[in-house]
C-alpha cells in the first residue's frame, strides 16, 4: 500500500515523503493530476508514461505531468521518494531536458531539505529545485540580489515567495541565481543575519528562550544549532566567553584611564 506525507504545503513546492512496497509487475494505468518533480531516496524502479519507459533510481529522478498516463513496475523491491509539486511551467522546464539528472549538490540539497525543521522547508525546496535546473548566465542580476539582501536585512522573516514577487523573479530562479551572485543560500545568509542578530542581544538577554524568538528562531533549540553551525559555539557558550571579554576590555580601560 502506498504511502504519502506531506512534509512541506507552501507556494513555492508541495513536498511529500512517499513509500511504495513495490512489485514486478506493472502498475494499472493512472492518470497524473499535477506537476510534480519525483527524486527517489532508496530504490530503482521503472516508469512508463505515454508510452516511453524510463529508470528512475538516485541519480536520476522524472517529473509528473498533468495528463499523462503512467505506470510502475518494481523489479528490485519498493523505493522511497521525494515529490515535490511544482507550478507547471518550472514542471516543464525541467522535463524539456529529458531526465532529471540528481548532481551531488542537488542530492544534498534534498537531504538537507528532509532533515530541516518547519522554518526552514520553503527555502530548502526551493534551493533543490533551483539545483536540479540547467544553468543559466547570471549577468546583470547583481543589483536584483543586492535588492534582495537590502529586504532581508530590513525584514528577515521575509519568505521566498515574498522576496522573488520583490523583484518579478520565480522563487527557485531567485535561489539559483543568488547562491551564485553571493555564494550563499538564501536560507544561509538569512542564518546569518538571526545569528548575528542574537550574538548583538546575547548578554543582555534575561533568556536564551526569548532571545530566540526575538530574532526570529523557531524555538531556542533552533537557535543553538544556528549558531553553532555558523560560529562552532552555542550560545551558553559564547555569552559566556563575550561577558568574559569585556570585562577584560572594561579592566583595560579603566587602567589606562
Amino acid at each position: 500500500m502506498l504511502e504519502h506525507r506531506v512534509l512541506l504545503e507552501s507556494p513555492v513546492a508541495r513536498v511529500a515523503a512517499v513509500r511504495c512496497p513495490g512489485g514486478a509487475a506493472w502498475s494499472a494505468e493512472e492518470q497524473v493530476g499535477a506537476a510534480s518533480v519525483v527524486l527517489v531516496r532508496r530504490g530503482v524502479f521503472l516508469r512508463r508514461a505515454d508510452g516511453r519507459s524510463a529508470l528512475a533510481d538516485v541519480t536520476t529522478g522524472y517529473v509528473q505531468l498533468p495528463g499523462e498516463c503512467q505506470q510502475i513496475a518494481h523489479p528490485s523491491g519498493g523505493d522511497v521518494c521525494t515529490s515535490l509539486g511544482v507550478p507547471p511551467d518550472l514542471a516543464h522546464r525541467l522535463a524539456a531536458g529529458g531526465g532529471v539528472a540528481v548532481s551531488p549538490a542537488a542530492d544534498l540539497a534534498h537531504r538537507r531539505l528532509l532533515a530541516a525543521v518547519e522554518p526552514d522547508r520553503a527555502d530548502l525546496a526551493a534551493e533543490l529545485l533551483a539545483a536540479l535546473l540547467p544553468a543559466h548566465p547570471a549577468t546583470g542580476a547583481t543589483p536584483m540580489i543586492d535588492d534582495v539582501r537590502a529586504l532581508l536585512h530590513t525584514d528577515p522573516a521575509l519568505d521566498l515567495s515574498a522576496l522573488a514577487a520583490a523583484v518579478g523573479w520565480s522563487p527557485w530562479h531567485l535561489s539559483r541565481v543568488f547562491h551564485r551572485v553571493t555564494g550563499s543560500t538564501i536560507n544561509r545568509y538569512r542564518r546569518r543575519l538571526r545569528v548575528r542578530a542574537a550574538l548583538d542581544q546575547l548578554s543582555d538577554a534575561d533568556n536564551l528562550a526569548g532571545l530566540a524568538a526575538r530574532v526570529g528562531f523557531a524555538d531556542q533549540a533552533h537557535m543553538t544549532r544556528a549558531v553553532r553551525a555558523e560560529t562552532g559555539g552555542t550560545p551558553a557558550a559564547l555569552r559566556k566567553a563575550l561577558d568574559q571579554g569585556e570585562r577584560v576590555e572594561r579592566a583595560t580601560r579603566i587602567e589606562l584611564a
